[in-house]
């Protein structure tokens, strides 16, 4: 058998299938090297942009210096002639450090060490490049900047490590090893996206510390085996007016490169009017983010209350703002037997639940807090009050902002316990101020919509934790409505047998006396375990139970692309920023 002799760097990016044949990691092609790799370099630069570049110890923190033959030759000679030797130095004291050769002892018989003991083994390609696999998850998993190579502490780690292996400049991380993984990971993402039938939408805007704008476009899907799927299909740099006419030219060109404009079952966005504009322009059907819902009806509440959430704001801000009382509060803490101290929170204007976190830090540190002048004993039961009613609230929120399962089912289910929670808390013997706040958030009329909904409908129905539970306390036709619209859904997609409306009826029926699934069951491993007894109605599931109840997990990409443009990445341009959010949401 022939020795593998592959050592360009050019096999980072291809895997050799036989002596004559390599396939492409990138595009999965196969090309002829034969002799060289000049057929190979030419497809890297022509089809996919990327220059190999040669790793020198110099830029890679590699092995320090190799050993010279001198050095070699004194490291086996005694003690006394090396020091005599003109030749020999501290650098041959630290060689043999360094190189640590595995020794055979025999007290009778001193064996010669071969050279290869003191130079580091050189590691193959297929090593290297699945090395270099896990380090470019640096970047697009940890999202660490490039200019972590650098590093003295990380070049000493990982030579400490493994002293054969090149750790990539700075260059190549950037012009090579990100885009070969990009493109590699799009092309990945094509086929998962050819197999789809129909997906839910996700967008929202965002600026940058650095005053650039980016919009965000995710989908999510159901596979044949019912798993959920979210996918990043972009992160553009949006530095035009944001106009319903500009956002929705960017959604349908994002849409259309994907080759799913015609597959979006729902669009979730939060409530700006350009964006519903944008969507109602590309008649896609629109739905607010329920969790911006909530925000807009908590906020709205709470800002007739601001009087007393102010002064608990201005006590919040004395802490931070002085070293002195905070120091003094933390040392109270520890001498009332407080093991572990905390420190009082404060709230962020956008997000009404970081009100109601600091609301609850608050109580919970009331007697280290409590002073005559900070607040009276009425204003103490009012905060109390407020931490019970928003709650429940904060708890919605939680439940709906969740991504890896199906949310759109919960948002009708939700919104009716929300209302039936604030109508027993009218009840009770809370002070007005309270009972003011109450009203606040029932009145809103946004709450009437939700029902309305007929995707949202369909959603909770084939939710079989739910089904039409929801609906039962309506007028007895709600429930009507909902089988007939579930029956039409059905027929449209059954071959005509007979009558595909009578099929569809009895198939609906047999699910609807199924027995219901519990509360903590998961409803997507239902349908996979049932989709054989409702051939018809899991099809329908499949299209629908993939829609979702907020815009939350456009937001999620947003805080990360935040951690990416930091202070020690000032200088990445836009484009690295969207490869690299590409890899982390979808590698």
């Amino acid at each position: 058998m022939s020795q593998d002799r592959r050592s360009s760097d050019i096999w980072k990016h291809f895997t050799k299938i036989d002596s004559n044949i390599a396939l492409c990691d990138i595009c999965k092609k196969k090309y002829s090297y034969k002799t060289s790799v000049t057929n190979l370099k030419k497809h890297l630069h022509h089809s996919h942009l990327l220059h190999t570049y040669s790793y020198s110890s110099e830029d890679c923190g590699d092995v320090d210096n190799p050993l010279s033959v001198t050095q070699l030759v004194n490291a086996e000679k005694p003690e006394s002639v090396v020091q005599e030797s003109s030749t020999s130095s501290n650098s041959s004291q630290a060689a043999l450090e360094n190189a640590t050769p595995i020794l055979n002892i025999n007290p009778f018989k001193r064996k010669q060490l071969a050279i290869t003991n003191y130079i580091p083994k050189k590691i193959s390609v297929d090593s290297q490049k699945k090395i270099d696999n896990a380090f470019i998850k640096l970047f697009t998993k940890d999202l660490q900047p490039f200019s972590v190579v650098d590093d003295v502490g990380f070049k000493e780690f990982v030579n400490l490590l493994n002293p054969g292996y090149k750790i990539p400049n700075r260059h190549a991380i950037s012009k090579t090893l990100i885009p070969a993984a990009y493109e590699k990971c799009f092309n990945e993402v094509i086929e998962i996206i050819n197999d789809l039938e129909m997906a839910c939408m996700t967008t929202d805007c965002w600026t940058s510390r650095n005053t650039e704008s980016y919009i965000a476009i995710t989908v999510h899907f159901l596979n044949s085996n019912f798993v959920l799927k979210s996918i990043l299909l972009s992160c553009h740099s949006f530095n035009e007016s944001h106009t319903s006419e500009h956002l929705s030219e960017q959604i349908n060109k994002t849409l259309n490169t994907w080759g799913i404009r015609n597959k979006i079952s729902l669009a979730v966005s939060d409530n700006a009017y350009n964006v519903q504009n944008a969507l109602s322009i590309l008649q896609l059907k629109h739905f607010g983010c329920f969790a911006h819902t909530l925000n807009l009806i908590v906020q709205s509440a709470i800002s007739k209350e601001s009087d007393i959430i102010n002064k608990v704001k201005s006590i919040c801000t004395h802490f931070h703002k002085s070293t002195t009382a905070n120091s003094k509060f933390m040392t109270y803490q520890k001498n009332n037997g407080i093991k572990e101290p905390k420190k009082i929170l404060q709230d962020v204007s956008t997000r009404w639940n970081s009100t109601f976190y600091m609301l609850e830090r608050f109580v919970e540190l009331e007697t280290s807090i409590r002073a005559p002048n900070v607040l009276n004993p009425n204003e103490w039961t009012v905060i109390k009050e407020f931490c019970k009613v928003l709650q429940p609230f904060e708890e919605a929120t939680k439940a709906v902002s969740g991504e890896q399962y199906i949310t759109a089912s919960m948002v009708i289910v939700i919104a009716q316990g929300l209302q039936d929670v604030c109508l027993q808390l009218k009840h009770e013997d809370y002070s007005q101020q309270t009972k003011d706040l109450i009203n606040g958030m029932k009145d809103r009329q946004n709450w009437g919509n939700l029902q309305k909904s007929m995707t949202l409908s369909r959603c909770t129905f084939l939710d079989p934790r739910l089904k039409h539970i929801p609906f039962s306390h309506s007028e007895s036709t709600r429930t009507s409505v909902q089988n007939n619209v579930v029956n039409k859904q059905v027929s449209q997609v059954q071959p005509v047998i007979k009558t595909s409306t009578a099929r569809a009826l009895v198939e609906v029926q047999r699910y609807l006396e199924e027995p219901i699934l519990k509360r903590n069951g998961n409803p997507l491993e239902w349908w996979q375990q049932h989709k054989y007894n409702y051939p018809y109605l899991s099809i329908l599931a499949r299209k629908t139970l993939c829609n979702l109840g907020s815009s939350v997990p456009c937001e999620r990409i947003f805080s990360k692309a935040g951690l990416i443009l930091s202070d020690r990445r000032c200088r990445l341009k836009s484009k690295k920023a969207e490869m690299l959010l590409f890899l982390n949401q979808n590698s």
